[in-house]
């Protein structure tokens, strides 16, 4: 976690020197909740719950042109996942360095297991925004795209004793995603403004092992709502 806070900072500098060297350069900080759930390709494996997280994203924008712009950002996203419900058991994590030794053993049908995954992640966009309507503008971000690089992943394995297990070698290094979004910037003064936005996104990589009992492809898809401030 060390780590990811310097990075986090030497990205802060960077955009920082950017700034004064440009004055169509915006940057700014994000700390938004969202709503996350997984979906599957194979029916024995099915959604079964969300889970309420939360991401804290650094962004800069360069504008090309008033009202366009192409978004980047360094980001922290907590507690992606959800639950799914394995209805024909099995060893679905066979690799990972669980707490118990009997905890590699089969999980009996219809275990609903709740996945607890953590990124760095890097957002790019294009950004669109309207003229202004007194104090308001109002955005979209389309299309956007998320490379996710797994720092955590834990879960819930609905057995006894089997809560908050390590679960990151069966859990695939990167995730990819993408979204869209829309939301209103409000200017404070002439250079900063707070943002506002509800954004979709959804995965294009499989976010669990093709280890596992059932052979399913599960993606991790997010409803974000977005709160920030933009200077």
């Amino acid at each position: 976690m060390k780590r990811l806070i310097l990075v986090f900072l030497l990205f802060s500098g960077l955009i920082a020197t950017r700034v004064e060297a440009q004055y169509d350069f915006k940057f700014g900080f994000e700390a938004s909740p969202f709503i996350s759930w997984m979906s599957t390709d194979k029916k024995p494996v099915k959604s079964d719950g969300t889970n309420l997280g939360f991401q804290i994203v650094m962004n800069g924008e360069y504008y090309i042109r008033e009202r366009y712009a192409i978004k980047a950002g360094l980001g922290l996203s907590f507690r992606n996942g959800g639950n799914l419900l394995h209805t024909n058991g099995g060893a679905i994590f066979p690799d990972s360095d669980l707490s118990m030794p009997s905890l590699k053993d089969p999980l009996p049908p219809n275990t609903s297991v709740k996945y607890k995954l953590q990124y760095v992640e890097i957002p790019v966009a294009f950004r669109m925004r309207t003229q202004e309507f007194g104090y308001l503008r109002y955005f979209a971000e389309l299309p956007m795209f998320i490379i996710g690089i797994n720092s955590q992943a834990r879960a819930d394995l609905g057995v006894a004793n089997g809560d908050n297990e390590d679960i990151g070698k069966d859990t695939p290094f990167m995730n990819l995603s993408w979204g869209v979004g829309a939301g209103a910037e409000y200017a404070l003064t002439s250079t900063t403004s707070l943002v506002g936005g509800i954004f979709y996104n959804q995965g294009i990589a499989d976010v669990t092992s093709d280890s596992n009992a059932d052979q399913s492809k599960a993606v991790l898809k997010r409803l974000v709502f977005r709160m920030g401030v933009m200077f």
